[in-house]
């Protein structure tokens, strides 16, 4: 084998610069598409439910997912469609929510096998072929249930499921295309792993591998010793040998570097560096990441409608059953459900009570829920925004981290006083809010960066502008 220090040191520097791409653009890229694509199948998902074309798992609520696990794809008989899409629909629904809530993209978690197991679960339903005539027995029952929703709809409801079907094709194209590139480079990776931590190791006797086979057995003979419980991949190894022996090495070697260049990042480094950050767009980014957290709202609303009615069971007697009844028969005005809850102050521990207008709080968290998926799937609520000034958007963005702030502490409370106040027989009942609770919190901080990423920028430019310089001198 003949040295080549500078080819190693560069390829090292290109991975390693690569790398930080992925982790800082690329993956968080790729956790936005599916969050997009996770809420318009959730959308779908309901609408479907309430039209009684699919019965949904009545246990999803309760599941606990740990790992990626791919829906049932086995054929089932064509009159069990409502029950078995339902139970598969409902599984491809919650498994996007685990990989958009739980799942970690960073480069050191996104493995090889778990890459295979993205594809895999990409695979089982096919958006962009979406046909009663697909060999896929998911796809091919999705598309048959979808038909009957349109079948006697409204052109509103036949334009908004096509669009449905479009946008999920669309989102997991792009999806596809950021795995396809991701899987391109954990490759390079892996067999620059063994470039650095095997062939340069003191122990690799390099007489021995001066020849094709001679390296392969050098390889092999360290690789348990030094890379542990990383599998051993021929392909990718016979790659790097080739690119070390091949009379095409040089032509190899430099395919190597064309696939780790980052083209479409050099071009956005040279814009940004002529015309400085747009913020108006990074006040997008920001409401963007505020859609996101519909799905984590519309989990939020259905357990705690369900926690409720646990909670009011117990002090619904015979005889306030009795007087609801009266009132009803009547129409006379029944009295609202409240619920008093202890707030603390995080920084003082002061706790203070809140009462909650149950009917109030609940439609208020709906309505935050349907604004926010408008802006995930941008539709009218993010026309709107995109149309307002940067001040209209940052006092936008301001308010809903302020109210989800709010709601988050009032939901926490609830989870607390469900827990104390609900009989002990009926509290293995309660949904239990701590894993959505957590999601929230996580969203609220990364929104509350952004935001104050863009004031950063603002302020930088404001004090340019009253020195009398511009943006672009820096």
């Amino acid at each position: 084998m003949e040295e080549s220090g500078n080819f190693e040191q560069e390829l090292q520097a290109a991975l390693s610069k690569k790398a930080e791409w992925f982790n800082g653009q690329q993956l968080p890229q790729m956790l936005g598409d599916y969050r997009m694509l996770h809420t318009i199948v959730k959308n779908l998902f309901e609408l479907l439910t309430k039209k009684s074309l699919i019965i949904p798992d009545p246990y999803r609520l309760d599941k606990r997912i740990s790992e990626i696990v791919i829906p049932d794809t086995k054929p089932f008989p064509e009159g069990d469609i409502a029950k078995e899409m339902g139970l598969r629909f409902s599984d491809y629904e919650l498994m996007l929510d685990f990989i958009c809530t739980y799942f970690r993209f960073s480069l050191d978690n996104l493995t090889l096998p778990k890459i295979k197991k993205l594809v895999e679960f990409n695979a089982c339903i096919e958006w962009d072929n979406l046909s009663p005539n697909s060999a896929k027995t998911n796809t091919k029952s999705l598309s048959m249930v979808i038909s009957n929703a349109k079948s006697g709809a409204q052109p509103v409801m036949v334009s908004m499921l096509g669009d449905a079907i479009q946008k999920s094709s669309d989102c997991l194209k792009k999806i596809n295309a950021e795995i396809a590139e991701l899987v391109s480079f954990q490759k390079e990776s892996y067999k620059g792993q063994i470039r650095q931590k095997i062939i340069a190791n003191p122990g690799f006797n390099k007489e021995a591998a001066s020849t094709s086979e001679g390296e392969l057995a050098e390889i092999k003979r360290l690789f348990p010793k030094i890379m542990g419980k990383t599998p051993l991949y021929n392909d990718l190894v016979g790659e790097l040998i080739k690119e070390d022996f091949d009379f095409k090495r040089d032509k190899l070697r430099a395919d190597i570097f064309t696939r780790l260049q980052i083209k479409a990042a050099v071009k956005k480094d040279e814009t940004a560096k002529k015309k400085g950050p747009d913020t108006k767009a990074m006040l997008i980014e920001t409401v963007f990441a505020i859609g996101g957290l519909a799905p984590t709202i519309q989990t939020l609303h259905q357990k705690l409608e369900e926690d409720f009615k646990i909670l009011f069971s117990k002090k619904q007697g015979f005889f306030k059953a009795l007087a609801a009844a009266f009132k009803r028969a009547f129409k006379l005005k029944e009295k609202e459900l409240t619920v008093t809850v202890t707030l603390k102050d995080p920084k003082t521990e002061v706790g203070r009570s809140e009462v909650i207008k149950v009917n109030e709080f609940m439609n208020n968290i709906a309505s935050k829920s349907r604004i926010y998926n408008g802006i995930a799937v941008r539709g009218p609520e993010f026309s709107k925004i995109m149309g307002a000034t940067e001040e209209s958007i940052l006092g936008f963005v301001t308010k809903q981290l302020s109210e989800a702030k709010m709601l988050f502490s009032l939901i926490n409370a609830l989870d607390i006083h469900f827990k104390k106040e609900v009989e002990i027989i009926n509290r293995p009942k309660l949904k239990g809010l701590q894993i959505e609770l957590s999601a929230l919190r996580n969203s609220i901080v990364a929104i509350n960066k952004k935001r104050g990423e863009y004031l950063a920028v603002k302020e930088e430019h404001e004090q340019m502008k009253n020195l009398g310089m511009s943006t672009n001198e820096k």
